[in-house]
């Protein structure tokens, strides 16, 4: 599976925020998984100064991660293919 990285713009104190995302995050993946979706949620970070939050997911195509947030209901901003 490839790994993407799913950004989350969150207004106001990002590391307060921080955990509720990433619950979030990982939700969506579960929900995923129960509608057939081969996803996996990795990990969460913020980077505060731009109160940006990245989600680290694998899955077998960006396609995938957008059906993800659709069936969720979990906005992002952009999902972009990353290698580790």
């Amino acid at each position: 599976m490839a790994s993407f990285l799913l950004e989350i713009y969150t207004p106001g104190p990002a590391a307060l925020a921080l955990d509720r995302l990433t619950a979030q995050a990982r939700a969506a993946a579960e929900h995923a998984a129960q509608a057939g979706l081969e996803v996996r949620h990795v990990r969460s970070f913020i980077t505060p100064g731009d109160q940006v939050c990245f989600h680290v997911f694998e899955a077998p195509s960006a396609e995938t991660l957008t059906r993800m947030s659709e069936l969720a209901h979990f906005d992002h901003e952009r999902i972009t293919e990353v290698i580790e």
